[in-house]
């Protein structure tokens, strides 16, 4: 009797770097989707932002490690099937297309996305503002905001410090609102994975004892550049300056008027900025020093 037992089938190599770069491509543009609408690096830190347990610093190593497998493994695809590509071109060059003016149009619509990425051009420039209004869309309130970088890697009492907060009321505070603190010098970050919350949280319970000192009667630019430079002024409206600074309106319009500006007091000091090419620290200069001009 013939032996029917079929012989084991051998691994298709080609067929496999086809399959892999098709899921490398898939994942890669769904983790880059998701950093599209992820907030911001400091945000998302001070948020402890997540999605399917995954944090932002990890959903962008996954889009960097599949955007790599994609690359290696369709550079072995094309060569796996460099002999039908070869003749599939072949074939075209001997009259069904012109070449030349293929590669010719191809490079000149790469460029031209090039050239209005770097210089922020429409419509390259609508999904670079569609992508920040998603990101701020994440900041509903002052709480959410830190209040300078990586500030959830601070210790409590270093933080309550630099926000002119008593470090013993700070910590009274907390312990009222059922947060276990067992050393003030424990980082906010860590603190709040103790308590299962988020350093967002903890600066929403002690963010009411703040108490700023006064403002010089006169500052100077470098006065202005070591008491707020770091602190993100360009997230800040005009109205939240005024409230935190106690300055009036009135005289804000009247000295950003000076220098040709007009903005509402909804207007971001990183968008008014941004209109004119000053930087917002320069702004608050312009704010803060009687006659300063940037």
């Amino acid at each position: 009797m013939s032996d029917n037992t079929n012989p084991r089938k051998k691994t298709s190599y080609r067929a496999m770097t086809s399959l892999v770069t098709t899921w490398a491509f898939v994942i890669a543009t769904m983790t880059g989707v998701v950093l599209y609408i992820t907030p911001k690096g400091r945000v998302a830190n001070w948020m402890i932002w997540d999605l399917w347990s995954l944090t932002k610093e990890a959903w962008g190593e996954l889009h960097i490690t599949f955007s790599i497998v994609f690359v290696v493994v369709g550079v072995a695809h094309l060569v796996y099937n460099w002999k039908p590509f070869k003749s599939y071109m072949s074939e075209r060059a001997r009259g069904h297309i012109h070449v030349k003016r293929t590669v010719y149009g191809s490079l000149a619509i790469v460029a031209v996305f090039f050239v209005l990425s770097v210089y922020k051009l429409p419509p390259a420039s609508w999904v670079f503002d569609l992508e920040a209004t998603i990101k701020d869309s994440w900041v509903t309130a002052p709480e959410f905001e830190p209040p300078f970088g990586h500030a959830e890697d601070v210790s409590l009492v270093g933080f309550a410090k630099r926000q002119f907060i008593d470090p013993a009321q700070a910590l009274k505070a907390l312990a009222d609102a059922g947060i276990q603190v067992p050393e003030k010098r424990m980082k906010l970050k860590d603190i709040a994975a103790l308590n299962l919350t988020t350093p967002m949280h903890l600066y929403a319970v002690i963010k009411p004892l703040e108490r700023r000192p006064e403002l010089k009667s006169s500052l100077t630019p470098d006065d202005v550049e070591a008491q707020f430079a770091g602190q993100g002024i360009g997230r800040k409206t005009l109205t939240q300056l005024a409230d935190e600074l106690g300055l009036e309106m009135a005289i804000i319009n009247a000295r950003l008027k000076a220098i040709g500006i007009e903005a509402k007091p909804d207007a971001k000091m990183k968008a008014i900025g941004e209109a004119k090419g000053i930087e917002p620290i320069d702004l608050l200069k312009v704010i803060l020093v009687e006659g300063f001009r940037p």
